[in-house]
């Protein structure tokens, strides 16, 4: 396939490392850490009305920082595939290196939940920590809680769910692509209706079945558009297509169930702004590339799990009604520290010899 007029500069097949793409993972999982164990915890109560509003309100668009991991995953997963799915056991292949790399830290988080509620409730029996039964933790162990009403063990799970569901159907999609002669163009058209399909599911104009992966993946189809874009396959016409739809949207102001929509709706475009400036300036490669954005982008995942599982529950416990602002703002930082520290080993420990268990699995010669 040959590149458009104007498209940036094309990268090489073997340009796989992007700082860019990393940094922004580890600046993902640690706003989220930043908000969750700022908003989900009694932190929130007793330092609200003392932070500025600035802060206050930066802190609460936390959580958006789902939505940058979920445009990344879109971005990385075709970088990944990109001319490897030839058959369906290259499909499976890339299933099983997907789940060899995620699902370790995830079993990891699952374990340490668990155990964690069991010694908060023989500690403090007035905690009533819930544990989850044999079923619940099946049900997680193939991500299918959601689907069956069952509340997640850990509240971030759910992301994971959408995830996995991502994987599957785009590994499906790319393998259908790959065996027809449609060129790149043909398929990002193709592919525009699901996108305004998601985004009518996402705004409640479509209803979809619980915990199906349809509402969420115009978030991750924007990061496959984008790498299109970066590969030099489709022109400035057709992302201009994929975001003016998510602009329409917001301009129609359609109905939706809360503002949440609309503000995540406005960051996955601002989201692919920010990556199309990088790519026109040929910046993936520069932009981001110092060593704290390196640490940050390597326990990435690790912090997303264990911010969840050890800090925001460190924090429910040690904070109490009657602590002073310095205290409670000491416990938080404390709590963001030991949660990076746990992320660190976890990573060193678990996710790290799970990606050289998953790089083992190697990828046909085509």
């Amino acid at each position: 396939m040959t590149a458009d007029t104007g498209a940036p500069p094309r990268p090489s097949a073997r340009d796989t490392w992007l700082p860019f793409i990393h940094g922004l993972r580890g600046v993902a999982a640690l706003v989220v850490a930043i908000f969750h164990c700022y908003m989900t915890t009694p932190v929130t109560d007793h330092l609200a009305r003392s932070v500025p509003s600035v802060l206050d309100g930066a802190i609460n668009l936390g959580f958006l920082g789902v939505d940058l991991f979920f445009v990344i995953s879109g971005f990385v997963i075709s970088l990944t595939l990109y001319g490897k799915l030839a058959t369906t056991g290259e499909w499976g292949r890339f299933f099983l290196r997907r789940q060899l790399r995620l699902d370790p830290p995830y079993w990891t988080a699952i374990i340490l939940s668990i155990a964690s509620a069991l010694l908060i409730n023989r500690l403090r029996p007035e905690t009533q920590a819930p544990v989850p039964g044999f079923t619940d933790v099946v049900a997680h162990l193939f991500y299918l809680q959601d689907f069956l009403g069952i509340k997640p063990i850990v509240g971030i799970f759910w992301t994971l769910c959408l995830e996995i569901q991502f994987y599957l159907f785009f590994g499906a999609v790319v393998l259908l692509k790959d065996r027809t002669p449609i060129s790149a163009r043909t398929f990002a058209w193709m592919m525009l209706p699901l996108y305004l399909l998601s985004l009518a599911c996402f705004w409640g104009l479509v209803p979809t079945l619980r915990g199906l992966f349809i509402p969420r993946w115009f978030e991750f189809f924007t990061g496959v558009v984008l790498f299109l874009r970066w590969r030099g396959l489709i022109g400035r016409t057709q992302l201009l297509a994929y975001l003016g739809s998510a602009l329409l949207a917001m301009a129609l102001r359609v109905p939706a169930d809360n503002e949440i929509t609309g503000v995540t709706t406005v960051t996955v475009v601002l989201i692919a702004l920010m990556f199309l400036i990088a790519i026109e300036g040929d910046n993936m490669k520069r932009w981001l590339d110092n060593a704290l954005f390196r640490y940050f982008g390597n326990i990435s995942y690790s912090l997303y799990l264990m911010h969840a599982v050890i800090g925001i529950r460190v924090l429910k416990i040690v904070v109490r009604p009657q602590d002073s602002q310095p205290r409670v703002l000491l416990l938080y930082v404390a709590a963001l520290l030991i949660s990076i520290l746990a992320s660190d080993l976890t990573f060193r420990l678990v996710e790290r010899p799970s990606m050289r268990l998953s790089h083992r699995l190697k990828w046909r010669q085509t």
